[in-house]
């Protein structure tokens, strides 16, 4: 019996009409089989007893807390589709000398021109995979009683957004289709899970993503970050032979204040780095370069406070009888422009800031050259295009699920069922049930591409101090909140024939 196998030709244009196809036809006729085992339904539900909003009488509007991430690289990066394992990027990195040999007689050979030489890079997937918790279908859309109000309503959306188009269909119609969770869809709430899991594993990754961590029988595999990518350790694939031209701009701030004026200071320290970076890529005919810088938030906050009066003031010197002056309306307006509009002006450019909360960040208990109240995190020059935007430099791929993927399951025989979704960034599969209780697991392989690391920059060790640090999204950050109940509402217990001995919470 063959799978059931959406349409690999046609993106499912919400992911939970997908699994719906996919129930109606493995609950139907051509049903999904296996050994049947008992099945393990992990709650708690939304609705019904022991729900998390199992209790009679709620007010219809829900807000939601749930920290979002508010920046992220992630979410400004093209991607595209690729079926290719192990690419290879070609590089001409210089030419040989010809110049230190010169001919003696008139009628002598002059000396041979030298060949260029090449620099081969490559790069690999990653791989990563969640499964929802398991459900017990026929619990799915219980509710207590009619005092249970199933009509509950999401005020603001505690869904991430779309990262590196990484799931963004499955949000549907957006608060209409929170709603709908809201409302007792069971499976698409727990879908909803998977996506959260799969972005809050993302968005640090792009940074730190490094393939030493892949689990030894390929279950799980990291792509290289930017920290791997940024380096100056680039080496040709085959030979194993330094490639110094390929060589990113990595400074060291060396755990100093954003606010210090020591020499050299935040802004003569970026500028320089900026101004190295822009004409390489003149002197490499690759200008004009989009180069973007990428940092915290509360680092940016920090920084923006003291670039105005540093910039200001760059290069001026002084008698000691003399005093410098800076028009401090100005400067709050200057201030208050980079910090609205998310640049840094550099050279007299506008340099595009993002904002990214999945960037590392230390604290004094990770070094005592951060002063108690501090932090320090890397500030990342990214190229996005050259020559003017003819290029695209930087961005992601994934394995395309689309083209043959689904086919070859069809192929094969195989059970159980498979569809994908995002354009193929996604490959799901719902699972033989386990007598009543069924589960979907999904899959994932991204990589991240730079192809001018040359061009890329990082200034690392730069220490801020704020009066007081943001909420993080991530659970593994020291700054994240959330709280309340996980484990669901107390089960009704009122008087009745089996259950003498009186009401319990929520009768």
């Amino acid at each position: 019996m063959k799978p059931n196998v959406i349409d690999g030709t046609v993106d499912p244009a919400q992911i939970t009409q997908a699994l719906i196809e996919i129930l109606s036809k493995g609950l139907g006729g051509e049903n999904i089989q296996k050994t049947q085992t008992a099945g393990n339904p992990i709650g708690p539900y939304i609705h019904g007893p022991g729900g998390l909003f199992g209790i009679r009488g709620l007010s219809q509007d829900v807000i939601s807390t749930h920290t979002q991430f508010t920046g992220s690289l992630g979410e400004l990066l093209p991607i595209q589709g690729s079926r290719d394992t192990n690419p290879l990027f070609p590089y001409i990195t210089g030419y040989l000398r010809s110049d230190q040999q010169e001919k003696n007689l008139v009628c002598d050979d002059p000396p041979e021109a030298n060949h260029f030489k090449t620099c081969i890079q490559t790069t690999q997937f990653g791989r990563k995979e969640f499964k929802t918790r398991q459900a017990e279908i026929n619990r799915i859309g219980q509710r207590l009683n009619r005092g249970e109000f199933m009509d509950l309503r999401i005020v603001n959306s505690p869904l991430v957004p779309q990262m590196a188009g990484l799931m963004g269909n499955i949000y549907g119609n957006g608060l209409s289709q929170q709603n709908q969770i809201l409302a007792g869809r069971e499976m698409v709430a727990r879908l909803v899970e998977v996506v959260v899991a799969f972005q809050r594993w993302f968005c640090p990754h792009i940074f730190t993503g490094n393939p030493s961590n892949n689990s030894a029988g390929g279950g799980y595999k990291e792509f290289p970050g930017l920290d791997l990518l940024i380096s100056t350790t680039k080496v040709d694939v085959e030979t194993g032979t330094s490639c110094p031209s390929l060589y990113s701009d990595i400074k060291d701030f060396n755990y100093q204040n954003v606010s210090s004026n020591a020499d050299p200071n935040i802004v003569r320290t970026l500028t320089t780095m900026y101004r190295i970076l822009t004409r390489k890529a003149v002197q490499q005919g690759m200008a004009p370069v989009d180069l973007r810088i990428v940092m915290r938030e509360p680092l940016f906050y920090e920084l923006t406070r003291a670039w105005p009066c540093q910039y200001n003031t760059d290069g001026c010197a002084v008698g000691q009888s003399n005093t410098q002056e800076v028009n401090m309306n100005d400067a709050v307006r200057f201030r208050d422009d980079l910090r609205n509009n998310r640049y840094l002006l550099i050279d007299g450019r506008k340099v595009p800031v993002i904002l990214d909360d999945c960037i590392m960040e230390e604290t004094t208990s990770d070094n005592d050259a951060i002063p108690l109240g501090g932090f320090s995190s890397d500030i990342y020059f990214v190229p996005f295009s050259i020559m003017g935007g003819s290029y695209r430099t930087l961005y992601m791929e994934y394995y395309d699920y689309r083209n043959d993927v689904l086919p070859a399951a069809g192929d094969a025989h195989a059970l159980p069922t498979f569809f994908w979704s995002d354009n193929g960034v996604a490959l799901w599969s719902l699972k033989a049930p386990d007598n009543w209780c069924i589960e979907v697991i999904s899959k994932i392989e991204p990589r991240l591409i730079l192809r001018t690391p040359q061009l890329a920059g990082r200034l690392q060790n730069v220490v801020y101090i704020p009066l007081q640090h943001t909420d993080d999204p991530l659970p593994s950050q020291d700054y994240h909140v959330n709280g309340g109940v996980t484990t669901g509402r107390p089960f009704p217990s009122p008087f009745s024939e089996w259950n003498l001995g009186g009401p319990g919470v929520g009768a």
